[in-house]
């Protein structure tokens, strides 16, 4: 069962949670520590922390799916996790798969793909064409340890962010 970005399915979801979605920070040392399923934990419990609303479907057979989320603005969005040795690099292949099934298979405006380790220069040059977000070892330090937004990082605008109501004064 996946997401949908309705407002009562949010709610449900969040209420249902049994992730923290509090003040979470993890070190690099700590994700790395982490077997794979719980490194799809941890990246799910942070992207709750950003205020997204987000279901770990991590599974054999997951098409390229460990978290899907839905943020403020509504969009659907992917998340795949590569819980990696730091020298290990993702590579074009992994980016394929994601690109083969991000959209078609689960109806998401974008796809990220998050590692422990780095990218090879060809998954660097093929992500963006395709509309996959890279989260390398840096950027999850950025994100995981310093409590830096995902999105902010990403350069990623979250147009649904509230916005304060004026009151007019009739």
């Amino acid at each position: 069962m996946g997401l949908k970005p309705g407002r009562s399915a949010l709610r449900r979801w969040n209420e249902r949670s049994v992730l923290s979605s509090g003040p979470v920070r993890y070190s690099l040392g700590h994700l790395d520590a982490l077997d794979p399923r719980a490194f799809e934990l941890a990246v799910c419990s942070l992207l709750r922390r950003d205020g997204l609303v987000a279901e770990h479907v991590g599974r054999a057979g997951d098409k390229g799916a460990d978290v899907l989320v839905v943020d403020r603005s509504r969009r659907r969005v992917v998340v795949q996790c590569k819980r990696l040795r730091p020298d290990r690099r993702v590579g074009d292949q992994d980016v394929q798969r994601v690109n083969g099934t991000y959209r078609h298979d689960h109806g998401a405006h974008f796809a990220v793909i998050v590692t422990t380790g780095g990218f090879t220069a060809a998954a660097r040059a093929s992500g963006p064409r395709y509309g996959i977000h890279l989260v390398d070892r840096d950027m999850l330090e950025r994100w995981a340890d310093m409590g830096e937004p995902l999105y902010r990082i990403l350069r990623i605008p979250d147009v649904g962010t509230p916005r304060r109501r004026w009151a007019t004064g009739t």
